[in-house]
């Protein structure tokens, strides 16, 4: 019997060692670290930086088409047919037979053209362009705050959960201890058999708690390895969960101010452009050319040479009807335009909310930790003068094996309470924009 106990303890410690071990050669990173590997490997980041870009792109195209353009043309044709004229002599004389041209007409020029009018549309594009490319960008950084939102709530999720694992740590090693003394006891006669069973049954309860948390803590490192970039890989982090998230910093933005709710009233803009430039194509829009060619007009129509000459013109395109086409598009734009500005102030209130939701949390979480660092003072206290009582046979088994338990729940305890405020201090710094 003894002999099987020894081999089962063997076995619990080893995977105990083994778990440890694995622990050990995760990678470590603190917070900083773990953020900016994030920022440099967040997909959704490459993908809005993408996205930021084009929007750069798209808004210099929209300028470019503002200014004049300058191409490079070239055509030739020819034709089986050419003008004659017979021209009839005096009575009795052949007539003759005059001929304009050979059929060969070629061109080659280059063309300056430029938009003279086109009743606010080119202009209102560009500025439509413009507030996109601002928006893009805004987005891109609110995407990155969210980024830094999971990494720190991840991060002092993990810490949380290697604190649990050491108070869970800590609880199997004291029970262990224990244990074994009610073991040695046994063997002389000075315990019952039965106080050795209650010792190994809040052993094995104890090495559960430490079981469950170290899957929690595995997941966690998992799931912080995914954020900065090593999917299947697990991180775990290096901080002190004591230590505060929140300090004095920089001053906190604005609800309005917060890269998020700028975005969308970007958005709004670009939609209030895009309807003005609809509506601008309904007045006429007039265009200039100028152009020099060197070719075979047919301007000469006896020679039909080759010849240098310019031309200049103006060009005029009104539509007149369009079945309401226009207006139509201009119709969509507004709409646009007031979903993004209903989307503001849903995520400005939502924000709001937050904010006040996190800081109500924060101030809850010091007030409990307060009273959670009393309750580990206090439990382990108990525990030493229960201990010092079942010493002397003052105090029953279940009685220092409560104690005992009372100690690792209080450590538990302040664990979770630490962890709620650094989650709450990540959760009002993203509100806060830091």
């Amino acid at each position: 019997m003894r002999v099987m106990q020894a081999c089962r303890w063997t076995a619990v410690l080893f995977a105990v060692a083994a778990s440890a071990a694995g622990a050990q050669e995760a990678d470590r990173l603190d917070l900083n670290a773990c953020l900016e590997q994030a920022r440099a490997a967040a997909p959704r980041l490459e993908e809005l930086r993408a996205a930021e870009a084009e929007a750069v792109a798209t808004a210099g195209e929209a300028a470019a088409r503002r200014l004049p353009s300058l191409g490079l043309g070239a055509t030739y044709r020819y034709a089986s047919e050419t003008m004659e004229a017979e021209i009839s002599l005096a009575p009795g004389l052949p007539s003759r037979t005059l001929s304009f041209g050979d059929g060969h007409v070629a061109d080659v020029n280059l063309a300056l053209s430029l938009p003279l009018y086109t009743g606010g549309e080119l202009s209102r594009t560009a500025a439509a362009a413009d507030a996109g490319s601002r928006a893009a960008a805004l987005r891109s950084a609110a995407a990155a705050q969210d980024v830094v939102l999971a990494v720190r709530r991840t991060f002092y999720a993990a810490l949380g959960r290697e604190s649990q694992l050491a108070a869970a740590g800590l609880a199997v090693a004291r029970l262990q201890r224990h244990a074994d003394e009610v073991a040695g006891a046994v063997s002389v006669g000075a315990a019952t058999v039965e106080m050795r069973l209650r010792a190994v049954t809040r052993l094995r309860e104890a090495e559960q708690r430490q079981s469950r948390a170290q899957a929690a803590l595995d997941s966690a490192a998992v799931a912080l390895g995914r954020l900065v970039g090593r999917p299947g890989a697990a991180v775990l982090p290096a901080g002190d969960l004591a230590a505060p998230l929140l300090g004095e910093g920089d001053a906190a933005l604005a609800v309005d101010e917060r890269p998020d709710v700028a975005a969308l009233q970007e958005e709004r803009s670009r939609q209030d452009h895009l309807a003005a430039a609809a509506r601008g194509r309904l007045l006429p829009r007039i265009a200039g050319e100028l152009a020099a060619h060197h070719g075979r007009p047919g301007v000469d129509q006896l020679t039909n040479d080759w010849m240098s000459y310019a031309t200049a013109g103006v060009s005029l395109d009104w539509p007149l009807w369009d079945g309401g086409a226009r207006r139509q598009r201009a119709a969509q734009a507004e709409a646009r335009s007031r979903q993004a500005e209903a989307r503001r102030r849903d995520l400005q209130e939502a924000v709001t909310a937050a904010r006040t939701t996190a800081s109500r949390d924060l101030a809850i979480a010091r007030e409990e930790l307060a009273r959670a660092s009393e309750r580990v003072d206090l439990a382990r206290n108990i525990g030493e003068l229960v201990g010092a009582r079942y010493e002397r046979a003052d105090a029953s088994e279940s009685e220092y094996l409560d104690a005992l338990d009372d100690v690792t729940a209080a450590e538990f305890e302040l664990s979770l309470v630490r962890t709620r405020q650094r989650l709450a201090e990540a959760t009002l710094l993203w509100t806060l924009g830091r």
